[in-house]
């Protein structure tokens, strides 16, 4: 009984949590023209695509549009320093890994508030305290836009503490919300045409992408080892290598990166050039240097994540130090060497 009480409590915990999150996601910034803000990011599919992502509102300046956005990021800069076995790195006790990755954390929030700001500053009204030459309504909004991802952070950690779902249950509210925008708009501005045949289509396709998904990231490689040390069935172990190694990262932010160019091009006023003109027409879905490109990221991120979440090089030292080897391949840089072709191919 008690058991079931503490789960009972855990989950209304994570509820209060979410509708938290989701009611901060509605509290507009002061010192914004909202009419013009909501014009300007309709327009943005960079923002839009990173919030969908990462379960933020960056459609509108709200006290949460970071959301778990900086986090997110930090968590994938530290993985990938991890991944690089540094020894000083993997040394470091909870308490200092979780104070530098928190700070890491400030510094994404304080990058992507930047960010956020110099595409609304057209809609923030001025604010001078100071001295008249002194516009101090820019800065406010960052600090704002930080504090809120800091808070963000905050409330995620106690609900990993007290709820389910971790820190990573926050993403749910700014997902939902974001979906009928994404369904009905896709990454554009126009609104897609929604037909019986349209939708059945995206059903059947959702569903077998939903099936094959499941049996990719459940697939493994094994490399037998051999564990000396233990005397028993275990002794004749393998190492799994996971077929999708990257998980599913690499389809997290592939559409993010992909309209990349063409927002940097129209960010630099150079949309009207030559060269600018090309990478709006043709780096997108419906032409071939564009479908080109999208491969091109899908494997690099593929091998970027991969590399991120299984260290070859990781992977060999731990196996050299416990006394484990694979059959014929010897300890360290050789076990390194074999492992790193069958994490990618």
């Amino acid at each position: 009984m008690k058991k079931h009480q503490d789960i009972v409590k855990r989950v209304l915990f994570t509820m209060m949590i979410l509708f938290v999150y989701a009611l901060g996601q509605q509290i507009m910034l002061p010192g914004f023209d909202i009419t013009l803000a909501r014009k300007i990011m309709s327009h943005n599919s960079l923002l839009q695509m990173f919030g969908l992502t990462t379960g933020g509102q960056m459609n509108l300046p709200t006290l949460l549009s970071l959301g778990l956005g900086p986090y997110m990021t930090a968590m994938i800069v530290w993985q990938a320093i991890q991944s690089l076995d540094i020894r000083a790195i993997n040394n470091m006790s909870v308490r200092q890994s979780g104070v530098l990755q928190r700070f890491v954390t400030l510094v994404l929030a304080t990058l992507q508030g930047i960010v956020m700001v110099y595409y609304l500053q057209d809609a923030i009204k001025p604010l001078y305290l100071i001295s008249d030459n002194i516009n101090l309504g820019p800065s406010v909004a960052v600090l704002i836009l930080v504090t809120g991802a800091m808070f963000a952070l905050y409330i995620g950690n106690e609900n990993a503490i007290f709820g389910f779902g971790g820190t990573i249950a926050l993403i749910i509210p700014g997902i939902l919300m974001n979906l009928p925008h994404a369904f009905l708009y896709g990454y554009g501005t126009d609104r897609m045409k929604m037909t019986p045949v349209s939708i059945s289509i995206a059903v059947v396709v959702t569903v077998v992408v939903f099936l094959m998904g499941i049996m990719v990231f459940r697939a493994e490689r094994r490399i037998p080892i051999q564990r000396p040390s233990l005397e028993s069935s275990f002794s004749d172990s393998y190492l799994p290598l996971p077929f999708l190694a990257a998980g599913a990262m690499p389809f997290m932010f592939l559409n993010m990166l992909f309209i990349l160019p063409a927002q940097v091009v129209s960010a630099l006023g150079y949309q009207y050039t030559d060269v600018g003109q090309f990478i709006i027409n043709q780096i997108n879905y419906n032409h071939w240097p564009g479908i080109i490109a999208y491969a091109f990221i899908i494997l690099f991120l593929g091998f970027a994540f991969g590399l991120i979440n299984i260290s070859p090089s990781k992977v060999a030292r731990q196996l050299k130090e416990r006394g484990d080897y694979v059959y014929h391949t010897a300890p360290g840089d050789a076990t390194e060497a074999l492992i790193m072709p069958r994490l990618h191919n």
